[in-house]
């Protein structure tokens, strides 16, 4: 198991530093969304490709375990504006006779950023153990004046799925975008060539969404939770409302078998957001990614 680790990272607000959250606390709960993956309004996106769409590839192992708790540090250029936390209950729930994970996003913004652009996001997924796949999906989210409550139940094996009280037929396994961020941890990209992309196929807002992610080969951070090994990931994003490129976006994940993001960073118009990994628990296996000392 790992232990909790925590980081001295405090919230810092100047008079000078107010009008900065005024005018770009958008952009830093945008990262929120995300990380609420990735969640929703960073979704790594991919334009609808031609073709006949695949399954999701098949795992390699499951790298999380019930008890699993991630935190994230959420912030506009080093100012810090809220906190993201990823959870999986410590015991599995049936639902049809099978076992599922309960897995929990959240994001909220801290009461200095609520007075500008209020987040309080709730995204929940019933996981089958056995597929890593999702049978029932909850999305609570405000942000700002923009509220949205979700309900999806997939149908796996008769590829369907119902959302807000609509049938929606699908012609792949499908994932909602907690159940892809679990699910793409369980690939192991130990003998992955640099420039490998990994597709999963997301529904989201009522919609089916391809999701790519490329491997960019590995290095060493700094992090909040220590000096870490690292995996590199880019996501394709889309361009032009938040983003300036396709590729603005990168990953560190944990080099171990646990694979946990442990930093997120993105260019914005005139700026950078950054999630970062502040505490951890429950981890599956030991966390060797870790440089001691």
């Amino acid at each position: 198991m790992g232990q909790i680790k925590s980081s001295a990272h405090q919230s810092i607000f100047s008079s000078n530093h107010i009008w900065k959250i005024r005018k770009f606390v958008q952009p830093i709960y945008q990262i929120v969304t995300f990380i609420s993956l990735i969640t929703s309004l960073l979704l790594p996106v991919l334009p609808q490709q031609a073709g006949s769409p695949a399954d999701s590839p098949k795992i390699d192992y499951v790298a999380y375990q019930p008890g699993e708790f991630l935190k994230y540090d959420l912030n506009y250029n080093g100012i810090s504006g809220g906190v993201s936390t990823f959870q999986i209950k410590n015991e599995t729930k049936a639902i049809a006779g099978k076992p599922h994970f309960q897995v929990s996003i959240t994001g909220k913004s801290f009461p200095v950023v609520d007075a500008f652009y209020k987040v309080r996001d709730y995204y929940e997924s019933y996981i089958d153990v056995e597929t890593l796949l999702p049978t029932v999906y909850i999305r609570d989210v405000t942000e700002g004046k923009y509220v949205k409550k979700e309900y999806y139940i997939f149908d796996q094996k008769d590829r369907q799925i119902i959302a807000n009280k609509q049938t929606y037929k699908v012609q792949t396994d499908m994932h909602d975008i907690v159940s892809a961020f679990y699910y793409l941890r369980c690939i192991d990209f130990s003998n992955k060539p640099i420039g490998y992309t990994l597709n999963l196929n997301a529904f989201f807002d009522e919609e089916v969404f391809p999701l790519g992610v490329q491997y960019r080969g590995k290095t060493i951070i700094n992090s909040s939770v220590g000096k870490i090994n690292c995996m590199i990931f880019k996501p394709k994003l889309i361009e032009g409302r938040v983003f300036q490129d396709q590729e603005d976006m990168t990953i560190y994940v944990s080099d171990d078998k646990n694979q946990v993001p442990v930093r997120i960073e993105s260019k914005v118009y005139l700026g950078r957001v950054r999630a970062e990994l502040v505490k951890y628990s429950g981890l599956k296996f030991p966390f060797t990614a870790k440089i001691p000392g």
